[in-house]
């Protein structure tokens, strides 16, 4: 129940955020624990609690679901941006369109400033397809696609780092 509760709280908060630019990188994380890593994390702990583990290994599985869900949640944003349409198996830049602000975005509107910063904000104002090499340009130049794949790295060895409380099995 506290799962479901908190999907919705994300839900209903990320609802409040569409089309807010400032949105700060905590907000878009909270959204993200909200929406994606509780669930996960759930999961995860109710597999061990149904196998009867301990509870210190209990809440280890259920932190490694957490930062799984984390890392799965920032690295779908960033696929939204890089990955081939075929291969996602769905339209790229759907979040863009949907006026979602994700880390990427974020991350450019804080780093970038002058004229780079204004460029970036008239592209997602007036957002069209024909703009879409524009804005990765953007994204790229100001570092944000690494700042997000490295943010998605260290919840993957958080995850990872959970899962030392287990017996070693295959």
């Amino acid at each position: 129940c506290d799962v479901t509760l908190r999907m919705i709280e994300g839900e209903l908060y990320q609802l409040t955020k569409t089309g807010v630019v400032n949105l700060t990188e905590e907000e878009h994380l909270e959204i993200i624990r909200r929406k994606t890593a509780y669930l996960f994390g759930g999961c995860a702990q109710i597999g061990s609690i149904l196998g009867e583990l301990p509870a210190p290994q209990q809440l280890a599985l259920r932190d490694y679901g957490f930062n799984l869900g984390i890392a799965f949640q920032l690295a779908d944003d960033l696929l939204d941006y890089t990955a081939d349409e075929e291969v996602l198996g769905k339209p790229v830049g759907g979040d863009v369109r949907e006026g979602k602000m994700t880390l990427p975005l974020i991350h450019a509107l804080t780093m970038l400033h002058g004229v780079e910063r204004e460029q970036l904000a008239d592209v997602l104002q007036n957002f069209s397809d024909d703009r879409w090499g524009e804005l990765t340009a953007l994204l790229e130049s100001s570092g944000s696609f690494d700042c997000a794949r490295q943010l998605i790295e260290n919840h993957i060895d958080r995850a990872l780092n959970s899962l030392d409380l287990l017996p070693r099995s295959d």
